[in-house]
């Protein structure tokens, strides 16, 4: 072989044609391991807030997020968060804590939330 076509093939090794990787295994499986640390934070949160809140408030606030050990409730309404702050100085954010390991604040935040407390029965 030549030295010339020799160089060719090399070349042809470097710039040949590769079929890119279309596979999306790696975003689903970062995307997956997001939502099960996302879950593992305002899971516990959500189920207790179901558990403890009463019915009212559970209409009028919801569990937003969970990070660094402070619990945001989004609430509707300023009468809302009024009657959420209430219920939580008269002993629920202690009851809260009790159940949600790592809990250490609760905030709450105005705004829109879907109330799926219907669907509940």
């Amino acid at each position: 072989m030549d030295p010339l076509e020799h160089r060719l093939q090399k070349l042809s090794g470097w710039r040949a044609w590769r079929e890119p990787d279309r596979s999306i295994n790696k975003d689903v499986s970062i995307f997956a391991k997001q939502f099960v640390r996302t879950e593992k934070s305002i899971g516990a949160a959500s189920d207790a807030w179901m558990q403890l809140a009463p019915l009212a408030l559970q209409k009028v606030a919801s569990v937003e997020s969970m990070r660094a050990g402070t619990l945001t409730l989004l609430v509707e309404s300023s009468a809302a968060a009024f009657e959420v702050d209430r219920a939580l100085r008269g002993g629920l954010e202690n009851d809260l804590k009790n159940v949600v390991q790592g809990l250490l604040r609760i905030r709450t935040r105005l705004g829109k939330f879907q109330d799926d407390s219907q669907s509940r029965g």
